[in-house]
């Protein structure tokens, strides 16, 4: 298996099962965690996004990071494909 930090550069859904829902796209790997591109935010009922702005990279430190990969068109979208 191959370790993160060689895995191919994708697209992932942040922290699934948080109320704000979240998708990006990973810019870089390193040691300390991804650095993630965000492409699409669904607030669903609540007013904040709570700092996910879209087009806006964030980091996010692997013992904070929850995620699963997935496709380009669900990371655009927050549609999984069918």
């Amino acid at each position: 298996m191959k370790t993160m930090a060689e895995q191919e550069l994708g697209f992932i859904r942040l922290f699934p099962g948080d109320s704000v829902k979240k998708w990006g796209c990973v810019q870089e790997v390193t040691t300390e965690g991804l650095l993630v591109l965000i492409t699409y935010v669904d607030m669903g009922s609540w007013s904040s996004d709570g700092g996910y702005i879209v087009n806006t990279v964030r980091f996010l430190p692997w013992s904070k990071l929850d995620f699963y990969k997935c496709s380009a068109f669900e990371a655009h979208t927050g549609k999984r494909d069918t």
